[in-house]
């Protein structure tokens, strides 16, 4: 394991040392970490390879939906109830404990390749990061922890809080309270980096997952392939 992640107190007073840049807002679910385990799952119960990208999709529209609504409810809650239509739209019958372990996977998420490299390189240049998503707050720790990031971090915050969805104004604003000098939003979703940008925060688009912006929003200030990228464009 990394020596530096090893030791939180040591990351915690090495970062304090710094004079902080600015801030580094990071989307969590697809942005930092993979959905790969939860989508073998439902290709091991015989969905195809997009199964994963249909019923997330269809899970961000109504958790857009309702937070538009008024009716916010926690992303979990909506992954679950999504997934058994996702299935049926796809011909694959599932049954409650099948259905269980593909959600269950969404606790074993592992980080992009190059993650920690990015969060260390950013750190070690002075910038403050922060954990922004639309999951939960426990949930996204225990991620950060299970990939020996979490030290990376100065703060996690959830959706849950604002009750309101990514990408609501009041999300970024959350974001934003705290923050000295720049801010930035890092995310693989273009919907997200619209939001942050509209919100007054500078932005880099991930095009791993999406391949291409959309050319009916705000365009974003950096475009990169990866998460290493990312971070070294916003050090340069």
């Amino acid at each position: 394991m990394n020596p530096v992640l090893g030791s939180d107190s040591y990351h915690q007073l090495e970062r304090k040392a710094m004079s902080t840049k600015g801030t580094i807002v990071f989307d969590i679910i697809g942005t930092c970490f993979s959905l790969d385990k939860p989508s073998q799952k439902l290709i091991e119960l015989g969905a195809p390879p997009y199964a994963m990208q249909l019923w997330f999709a269809q899970t961000l529209r109504d958790a857009f939906a309702l937070s538009h609504a008024k009716q916010y409810q926690p992303l979990k809650d909506i992954l679950q109830a999504e997934l058994p239509r996702s299935l049926a739209v796809l011909g694959i019958e599932a049954g409650e404990e099948q259905r269980s372990q593909v959600i269950n996977a969404f606790a074993e998420l592992e980080l992009q390749p190059g993650a920690q490299i990015a969060f260390q390189t950013l750190s070690s240049a002075g910038w403050r990061l922060v954990a922004l998503t639309n999951g939960s707050e426990e949930s996204t720790r225990k991620l950060l922890e299970q990939a020996n990031v979490l030290p990376f971090f100065d703060r996690i915050l959830s959706c849950d809080t604002v009750q309101r969805t990514k990408p609501h104004p009041d999300v970024y604003t959350l974001a934003k309270q705290d923050s000295d000098g720049e801010v930035w939003m890092v995310a693989a979703h273009a919907w997200d980096i619209m939001g942050a940008t509209l919100a007054g925060i500078r932005t880099v688009f991930i095009t791993q997952e999406e391949k291409a912006f959309l050319a009916v929003y705000p365009q974003p200030d950096r475009v990169a392939v990866n998460l290493v990228e990312a971070a070294n464009q916003i050090v340069q």
